[in-house]
């Protein structure tokens, strides 16, 4: 995917290792959670590290020494092409998905949903299991109250 301004044009590189690397950077396990958490919430932070760890110029360097020039650079791309932060994170999102860097390919359909989905951001097994937990807990202190002297 090509992003272009007046004074700069990157390429975002999808790679594995970066796709990695996105993922720790956001601190989780699961790139496509963490990915859509980010844009659910429309995390400019997420939003430039993402920018930051995919790009690259047209010699495949780095393109970006910092992320106030990433920063920068989101700002003169949304103004030169009248996008959204929700926009950009959108064409991303298609970029991602047709490279196959989401547990399955989505329709746009589905990626319509996961994108307005509240929950798509959320690992739902950890927030059963923690809800077990919680109540299961409650449940013994329940029991062994009779048992106080």
């Amino acid at each position: 995917m090509i992003l272009e301004t007046k004074t700069k044009t990157i390429n975002l590189v999808l790679k594995t290792k970066k796709i990695v690397e996105i993922t720790n950077t956001l601190k989780n396990k699961n790139f496509e959670e963490v990915y859509f958490k980010a844009v659910q919430n429309n995390d400019l932070n997420a939003l430039s590290k993402i920018i930051y760890t995919l790009a690259e110029d047209n010699e495949g360097k780095h393109s970006f020494n910092n992320s106030e020039e990433v920063y920068d650079f989101i700002d003169e791309y949304k103004t030169e092409k009248g996008k959204t932060y929700q926009k950009i994170f959108e064409e991303l999102t298609e970029v991602i998905n047709e490279e196959g860097f989401f547990t399955n390919k989505m329709t746009k359909k589905q990626l319509t949903e996961m994108i307005s989905n509240p929950l798509s951001g959320t690992n739902m097994n950890e927030l059963v299991q923690k809800s077990a937990e919680r109540a299961i807990s409650k449940m013994a202190e329940e029991q062994f109250q009779g048992f106080k002297a």
